[in-house]
């Protein structure tokens, strides 16, 4: 079998409503879907995310010419030649997409679902469900539409006050009135968790620490913001001597050796690589067995702005095949991304995702859905 083409789709579509993680903000959702084609048929597909102009002249220049020809079946091989010289960001993003769609590629080849190919562990992974950042009026009227839904995790985004959306940058009563309402209306047995999207300095982050103790955060995600990676490692450890919920963090890092001090350390307690992001399937396995030798527990981060579920299914055959693994994040928010982007969306009932048993991914495109969403944007 030989890589005959790989072609890169941005896709797009209003939101349901402004949408605000952090510093970031937008009224439109959609990702890139990578599609890998071979000589014998098999197409993999991926999300990536990043400039589509940036990742063309990435694929057609550096990538395309290790890729073509080869055989898809060498994943690690192929892995290592496109990841030599990246250091994450987007070009990160690009390799992890492809790397993924290798993988769906490798588990249609065998005829089996990707999380057995990588030793299945579960079926079924519990899901955490992650609505936007909303004032605190806002958000309250729809805590308890998840709860009906059979969500028993949620991810609530703070950070107001660094954004402009309190009574100054250092002001954190609405992030306080958002934690302390989430738990009155969701209950004791409700697990939640609170992202600041890196909004805050170590300062703030050490302030919370009473109020995140008193909800009882499952835990806290990204609390302070990452800059150069000594100081990102030294304000977690910092904030270890004062926060007593356990901490997560990694989104950002790219393949396995950006997260060997984060890990060696035990400077988290929950290690967030992104699946796309870190560099795909290849390290994120690397990343989960690091994580489990030093006693970890593993929850990968997921980008909510994509507004399709190959990156939530993706992440999910990762999760179903380790023992360390934690949450899937699901985001909150439909779009024809997610109900009409594949022909079988996947099944979440009563807070879990169920993985089917079709080969690879278990997901398919439906053409007719990619050409109406693209965009040349």
């Amino acid at each position: 079998m030989k890589i005959r083409a790989v072609t890169l789709t941005p896709v797009a579509y209003p939101a349901p409503h402004p949408l605000r993680w952090g510093w970031g903000e937008r009224d439109t959702m959609g990702d890139t879907i990578i599609q890998v084609d071979t000589d014998e048929g098999l197409v993999g597909i991926a999300p990536a995310t990043g400039p589509i102009r940036g990742q063309r002249a990435m694929l057609e220049d550096t990538l395309l010419p290790i890729l073509v020809g080869q055989n898809p079946l060498d994943v690690e091989r192929l892995w290592a030649q496109m990841a030599r010289g990246l250091r994450g960001g987007w070009p990160g993003e690009l390799v992890g997409g492809i790397d993924i769609a290798l993988w769906d590629i490798l588990a249609r080849a065998a005829g089996l679902p990707l999380y057995r190919v990588l030793g299945a562990y579960r079926d079924r992974v519990p899901c955490y469900i992650a609505p936007s950042m909303r004032q605190p009026e806002v958000l309250v009227e729809e805590l308890e539409q998840y709860k009906a839904q059979g969500f028993g995790a949620i991810k609530l985004r703070i950070g107001l006050g660094p954004v402009g959306w309190a009574d100054g940058p250092r002001d954190q009563s609405r992030d306080v009135a958002i934690l302390r309402r989430a738990r009155d209306v969701l209950g004791e047995g409700f697990a939640i968790g609170a992202d600041t999207d890196r909004t805050y300095d170590y300062a703030l982050a050490a302030r919370l620490a009473p109020v995140v103790q008193e909800v009882g955060l499952a835990w806290f995600e990204e609390p302070v913001v990452v800059g150069e990676r000594e100081q990102y490692v030294r304000d977690f450890l910092r904030l270890r001597d004062v926060i007593r919920v356990p901490l997560s963090g990694g989104q950002g890092f790219f393949g396995p050796g950006q997260f060997d001090e984060l890990i060696c350390r035990s400077v988290v307690d929950v290690v967030q690589p992104d699946a796309c992001a870190c560099g795909g399937i290849t390290p994120l396995r690397k990343v989960s067995a690091m994580a489990a030798g030093r006693g970890l527990q593993f929850m990968p981060h997921v980008s909510c702005h994509s507004g399709h579920d190959l990156r939530v299914v993706a992440t999910a055959h990762m999760l179903a095949s380790t023992p360390n693994g934690l949450w899937l994040c699901y985001p909150a928010y439909d779009t024809p991304l997610r109900t009409e982007l594949v022909k079988e969306p996947p099944l979440v009932k009563d807070g879990e995702l169920h993985l089917s048993d079709r080969p690879g991914l278990g997901l398919e495109l439906d053409k007719r859905a990619l050409e109406r969403l693209r965009t040349d944007v």
